[in-house]
């Protein structure tokens, strides 16, 4: 199978060619092969983008299981009916109503538009995230990706000195309730099973590279006081999220978007949350050891 990565004009991302992800059977998985290039692909470009094809469910998460073991996102409201594996991000309601801008899902939502990397609030957070597009709004909800590569190699002298050994503590509880709106707080046995972890700012890759490690999960410094070390998380989160390290896709319906979380942020774009349809599934493919940084 001959699969071609043609890089997009952005920053970074490459959509995917000659490979058809609805053609394949669910739960017989892709040929080894193709799982090694496109695990290839994601390190080199980031993001890789699937245009126009449509993928049930069930193929959905066959492709999720030929990276790895499949998160189960802590809500379980937001799982779908029949695939737990599948994040249903949606603004519709079960009874096929557009939610209101306060109500809880529509408050979910609105934090996604702050930048994060998936699942960093764990010890071992993920891999990379799958993003399916079933119906988009005419105008806005796009998702821009941020290039940590790029933003750790372009930081200034100062602030390269200033993130040396640097920890960052990452919250789920923390996260949660500093959404734009009101959810409820985390039961007690949420708080045990998602305590908060330290991860380092810098982040250290097989291939030798480096990258920046942070997002919107980050409740602070480690070791350091709320307010300076709040100083530092957004001076560096205000460099790696510059326009030159952006991608913004402009999603159509049917469209497929991996992005490799261990090297990108991203976030939602705003959209008329209470007015329009946006929904989306996604699966989240579990990582396999916890973030390294420099000895």
């Amino acid at each position: 199978m001959d699969i071609r990565f043609e890089p997009l004009d952005a920053p970074l991302g490459a959509q995917v060619v000659g490979l058809e992800i609805g053609a394949v059977a669910a739960g017989t998985g892709l040929d080894d092969g193709v799982v090694a290039a496109l695990g290839h692909g994601l390190v080199d470009h980031g993001v890789l983008v699937f245009r126009g094809e449509p993928i049930s469910p069930a193929q959905l998460v066959g492709l999720g299981r030929a990276f790895g073991e499949l998160e189960i996102l802590p809500e379980p409201e937001k799982r779908h009916p029949d695939h737990p594996e599948i994040f249903d991000l949606t603004n519709v309601r079960p009874d096929g109503d557009v939610v209101e801008r306060d109500e809880p899902q529509a408050v979910f939502l609105r934090g996604t538009e702050r930048w994060h990397t998936d699942s960093s609030f764990r010890a071992v957070p993920s891999l990379c995230t799958m993003l399916y597009a079933v119906e988009v709004p005419e105008r806005g909800g796009e998702t821009e990706f941020a290039d940590m590569y790029r933003a750790f190699e372009e930081l200034p002298p100062g602030l390269r000195d200033a993130v040396a050994g640097v920890r960052l503590v990452h919250s789920y509880a923390y996260s949660r309730a500093n959404n734009p709106g009101e959810l409820e707080p985390m039961s007690e046995e949420e708080l045990a099973r998602y305590p908060p972890v330290a991860h380092p700012l810098v982040r250290c890759h097989p291939d030798g590279r480096r990258s920046l490690y942070m997002g919107g999960h980050v409740a602070g410094v480690e070791g350091v006081g709320d307010e300076a070390g709040r100083e530092l998380i957004d001076q560096i989160l205000a460099h790696a999220t510059g326009e030159r390290f952006v991608y913004r896709h402009r999603w159509r319906a049917d469209d497929l978007v991996v992005w490799d979380n261990r090297s990108t942020l991203h976030r939602l774009r705003p959209y008329d949350i209470a007015g329009t349809r946006r929904v989306m599934r996604r699966v989240t493919v579990a990582g396999t050891e916890a973030p390294t940084g420099d000895s």
